[in-house]
């Protein structure tokens, strides 16, 4: 039999799941065979998979968090009060609910809790332009446009920045959002759309791998104006958000439009 990496997909909790799996393959009948070690990769690469998509901490994450803040398994433990089979299990493939995700976010991403309405980043309108200008070369089409009041573009930065801020621990601009009657939007929009299109990109800081990939992820998505409209219209952290008030970046898990 050969070892072979195979790719594979299946339904997960109602997910689509891609994921790899090495296993020894018999040439003559196509016979499938792993290990017992090959088996816990493939579990915990279905449950990270599906963490990722659901927004919930993976095993991985966890585990780097954890190491970051200077914890041990038991402390963790401790601080959360929960039994440290808990986090051995969430460290090794076990799904952890929302409640207990939450109670882990606030314990090791403390620090980005502390600054809950602007994605742990501090506003720069140069780089609200850059993202935007980026966006526009992306879907092909203008977003920063001669009286435009960012109705779209507002919708685009407000998914890319809850997205940068569920995969990497901060939003890409550091923007706060606001509910208003035409959608999440950028708050006090009216004041920041001169200041912005005014401003000067190359004094924002460069984007990242990771940032470029999340905004092609969003623009991807949501390929017309309309379509990110009408989803982040129907967002229930919009929806049952008070007219005016600011959405927290603590509900980004809750997002269910992508």
């Amino acid at each position: 039999m050969a070892l072979k990496t195979l790719h594979k997909m299946k339904t997960f909790k109602g997910v689509d799941i891609s994921y790899t799996v090495d296993a020894f393959v018999c040439p003559a009948c196509g016979l499938e065979v792993g290990t017992v070690k090959s088996a816990g990769r493939v579990q915990r690469a279905i449950a990270d998979t599906y963490r990722s998509k659901v927004g919930i901490l993976t095993s991985r994450e966890i585990k780097s968090l954890r190491k970051t803040k200077g914890l041990t398994q038991q402390k963790l433990a401790e601080a959360m009060n929960v039994g440290i089979a808990s986090i051995k299990r969430w460290e090794t493939g076990m799904i952890q609910t929302r409640s207990m995700d939450r109670a882990l976010r606030m314990q090791l991403q403390h620090d980005i809790y502390t600054n809950d309405y602007t994605g742990n980043r501090e506003i720069n309108l140069a780089r609200i332009k850059l993202v935007a200008e980026k966006f526009e070369q992306i879907l092909g089409r203008p977003l920063l446009k001669p009286g435009d009041k960012f109705l779209f573009l507002g919708k685009y930065l407000w998914y890319a920045d809850r997205l940068a801020y569920r995969q990497l621990g901060r939003g890409l601009t550091g923007a706060s959002y606001a509910a208003i009657t035409y959608g999440p939007q950028l708050n006090n929009y009216r004041d920041l759309v001169s200041p912005i299109k005014e401003s000067d990109v190359s004094r924002a800081e460069p984007l990242s791998e990771e940032e470029f990939r999340i905004i092609s992820q969003v623009a991807k998505k949501f390929p017309h104006e309309k379509d990110v409209y009408n989803a982040a219209h129907r967002e229930k952290i919009w929806q049952e958000s008070p007219a005016g008030a600011l959405i927290p970046y603590s509900t980004t898990h809750d997002l269910t439009e992508i």
